[in-house]
């Protein structure tokens, strides 16, 4: 039976006619070349009708499930493609949705626990319903799984194209590459959209202040030519970076939702791991599947905004080094100069103790030269005092000399045997031959002797 649902009737126009009246021969009038005018509830619902009565109420579909996505009450989301290949950005694709009661049903045919998730990336064949949703989407009400399933053709050829940078040593060589440590220049790849709007405000910000070297390379991620045009964009990017790799970034932008069927091409691929500049995926939400770029790319981001937050995180990191390596440098010349100052100190310290030593030398020597001459002085004026004149030796010889004594002689330079002729300077001559002059001696008067 065939359901209409009409919700109004179509609004009434000028231009429309009231509709031709039924001839009286009883057959209808002549169809409207230009077709009938439909209001857009009755346009919705004769499609909705036409979903309904076209499709068999329970059939089955083999597809592909590229993704599962729980929902609220334990449902879940299908999202189904053909089986039979890549077929491209135009190749159909159906939302089915499993809900808790199908969930049961199905664990209990297969009398195990199930788990909608292990249906991701399998081939699989479903027992369906379908409905026609209001935002004009068909939808596939699963009621029952086969339990015969395989991997399907796009995960073998991803497996196949991950096997093959695997055994060329290019799977892990973006991984391999090191963080910049002071980031110079962002080169970003990007289509037309959101993507690039969320990260375009911050980058140009940067480049205005002349912190950041940032390149606008827009390509398309999907769609015919999309691949040999990114692989153009990246070898730009390759040489805008050449020399200074260890610096710089290259983003790979684009918003949620949007396709990006280039970024799992075998050939795009290549081209990001002979990079040796670090590439960052930022492809959409968490909730897109992961591209083979996701995989092989130096760092896979899910959103742009995060792409944003990396650059800044980095720019962050090479000014606190920067604050760093400044501030141990103040420490280092703070230390030299304090050990500069503490050597001139030590000099001057030593150079004091070396004059010090100088001193009490000199004063030791001259405290040795006032003993001896003092010596030297009792041991003369004690051989003057000798009474016994007999002892002493005659004018006409030369008096002996002896040892450890000094000579004492008159201004006249004529010896002096006693204290009466020690009138006037005297003359103190050494054993070693050095002589000293001492003050006048006045003559000695007896009369004046108590």
């Amino acid at each position: 039976m065939r359901i209409h649902e009409f919700r109004r009737a179509p609004p009434a126009t000028l231009e429309s006619e009231p509709p031709p009246e039924r001839s009286r021969s009883g057959r209808a009038p002549p169809p409207d070349p230009e077709g009938p005018v439909l209001d857009l509830h009755e346009l919705w619902a004769r499609a909705g009708s036409a979903v309904r009565t076209g499709l068999p109420r329970r059939f089955r579909v083999c597809a592909t499930v590229t993704r599962v996505l729980p929902r609220w009450h334990g449902s879940h989301d299908l999202e189904l493609r053909p089986t039979h290949g890549f077929l491209g950005s135009n190749a159909p694709v159906l939302n089915a949705r499993i809900g808790a009661d199908a969930r049961d049903a199905i664990a209990a045919a297969l009398e195990r626990p199930f788990d909608p998730t292990e249906l991701e990336h399998r081939d699989i064949t479903l027992t369906c319903t379908a409905s026609w949703l209001s935002d004009a989407r068909l939808r596939l009400n699963v009621s029952a799984i086969e339990p015969a399933r395989r991997v399907s053709e796009a995960e073998l050829e991803r497996a196949r194209i991950l096997d093959g940078l695997r055994r060329a040593g290019l799977l892990e060589a973006q991984r391999r590459l090191s963080s910049p440590a002071h980031l110079e220049r962002v080169s970003v790849l990007h289509p037309p959209g959101q993507g690039w709007d969320d990260v375009a405000a911050t980058l140009q910000a940067l480049a205005a202040a002349g912190i950041l070297q940032v390149d606008d390379l827009e390509c398309r991620f999907d769609g015919p030519g999309a691949v040999p045009a990114l692989i153009r964009r990246l070898d730009e990017a390759a040489a805008l970076h050449r020399g200074r790799e260890d610096r710089g970034l290259v983003l790979l932008v684009r918003g949620g939702g949007s396709p990006a069927g280039a970024l799992g091409a075998r050939e795009v691929a290549a081209a990001i791991t002979t990079l040796t500049v670090p590439v960052v995926a930022a492809v959409g939400h968490r909730t897109d599947a992961a591209t083979i770029a996701d995989i092989v790319a130096w760092a896979s981001l899910p959103t742009p905004s995060e792409a944003r937050h990396l650059v800044l995180t980095l720019l962050d990191g090479s000014a606190a080094r920067a604050e760093a390596t400044w501030t141990e440098l103040q420490a280092a010349l703070d230390e030299f100069e304090r050990s500069v100052h503490r050597l001139g100190i030590a000099g001057c310290e030593a150079v004091a103790d070396a004059a010090e030593a100088c001193l009490e030398a000199a004063k030791r020597r001259a405290e040795s030269t006032a003993r001896a001459i003092e010596c030297g002085l009792e041991q003369t004026l004690t051989l003057l005092a000798i009474p016994d004149r007999a002892a002493r030796a005659a004018p006409d010889q030369s008096a002996p000399w002896p040892e450890g004594l000094v000579r004492l002689s008159d201004a006249a330079g004529g010896p002096i045997f006693g204290p009466e002729a020690a009138v006037g300077p005297l003359t103190l001559t050494f054993a070693d031959g050095r002589s000293l002059t001492v003050a006048v001696v006045a003559s000695h008067d007896p009369s004046t002797t108590h």
